[in-house]
């Protein structure tokens, strides 16, 4: 069965591992603290916080800009459902609008729209859908102008860059047009810590917070602490949770980001071989991209495409494993129940639900893999 997509571990990730199974550290310890300092030098970031999970990852950044009872944040609809679930989580309140139809991410004229309403808005969670990243640049000036703050959704785009107006290249999780940027390392992602996830950020006090709040909400700072009774002595000073990320973890994790800009590189080369095999098949069309010097981080090879369910049928049968990314939130039943939305809301993210089919897209995929999974998606429209 060729999956659409696969973790990639070799004899360095599970030697990392069994040594740190053999140390005197196994949940949260040193690999933790040297797994974010990577992460943080790779993305261009000053900090970086390990959580256990990319869910974690996404409320902890919730939490640290002040998401609560008040907050409106606009986010897309076409995207996991723990985007908006974490803004609930927190208190606040999801406002979707609608994708560009051929980037599959959120559309900037749309989130002007919602801005400029009455309703008022704290903030915005653009996902970059695919590894596709959003039009950052736009939706910064968008959140400077009615003072909203930025959480990137970057669970699939570690590695990827962009480029601005002045053709200058940013990395995916610098936040150079956000205050934060969230990974996951689920096993198909880019690399994976079994589980996990990351917030990078370039403001010390939302590092201090995400820190604290990592862990139950304690601090044994001294600086920070109202009293002291000795080196034992901890507070909680606020209500924090358990996301902490193990050192076994986190071990994986420094062995896998050091490849990462290699398989990078296999999964633009892998896109670039669909777009040409599928370049005059008329009954699909591959996600495009706006950025011109855009060297994205590719997660997922989405296409729209014609008899989607009957395609996914014939690929399964025939030993290739296919996914939907994914079933717009606002058509969930809670989504349904708790906010009033239905059918023909944001009618682009239902026209891109109906006809979304990703294919296999890992950096082990072999060639004869892909133009097996090529062959057969020919076969069926021929």
């Amino acid at each position: 069965m060729i999956n659409y997509g696969k973790q990639a571990i070799d004899n360095k990730d599970i030697t990392a591992v069994t040594d740190t199974l053999n140390s005197e550290w196994l949940t949260q310890g040193p690999k933790v603290e040297e797994f974010e300092h990577a992460l943080a030098d790779y993305c261009g970031s000053k900090y970086a916080v390990a959580v256990c999970n990319g869910t974690a990852a996404l409320h902890l950044a919730n939490l640290a800009v002040g998401t609560d009872a008040t907050t409106n944040v606009i986010t897309t609809p076409v995207t996991f459902l723990a985007t908006a679930n974490s803004v609930i989580y927190s208190g606040g309140h999801p406002i979707f609008a609608d994708i560009v139809d051929k980037y599959f991410t959120l559309n900037p004229d749309k989130v002007i729209e919602l801005a400029k309403g009455e309703i008022g808005f704290k903030g915005l969670i653009p996902v970059h859908l695919g590894g596709v990243v959003c039009d950052m640049e736009t939706l910064k000036i968008i959140a400077d102008q009615y003072s909203l703050w930025i959480i990137e959704d970057a669970c699939h785009a570690l590695g990827g860059q962009w480029s601005d107006k002045n053709d200058k290249m940013h990395t995916v999780g610098d936040c150079s047009h956000s205050d934060m940027t969230i990974f996951s390392f689920h096993p198909v992602k880019q690399i994976t810590t079994g589980e996990g996830g990351a917030i990078t950020t370039n403001n010390k006090d939302i590092y201090k917070k995400l820190l604290t709040l990592r862990t139950h909400g304690m601090t044994k700072d001294k600086e920070l602490l109202k009293e002291n009774h000795g080196g034992w002595y901890y507070e909680m000073q606020e209500l924090g949770f358990n996301y902490r990320m193990t050192d076994i973890q986190a071990s994986l994790g420094i062995e896998q980001l050091k490849k990462n800009d290699e398989w990078v590189k296999k999964r633009r080369k892998i896109v670039s071989n669909y777009d040409k095999a599928f370049k005059n098949v008329e009954q699909l069309i591959p996600q495009k991209h706006p950025d011109k010097n855009g060297e994205y981080s590719y997660h997922l090879y989405i296409i729209q495409c014609e008899k989607r369910a009957e395609l996914y049928q014939f690929l399964k049968e025939n030993d290739v494993n296919t996914q939907v990314h994914y079933i717009p939130i606002h058509l969930q039943p809670y989504y349904k129940n708790k906010y009033g939305y239905g059918r023909g809301d944001f009618p682009e993210s239902e026209k891109y639900y109906d006809n979304a089919l990703s294919l296999p897209l890992y950096q082990t995929l072999k060639d004869s893999e892909q133009e097996q999974v090529i062959s057969l998606v020919k076969k069926f429209y021929e």
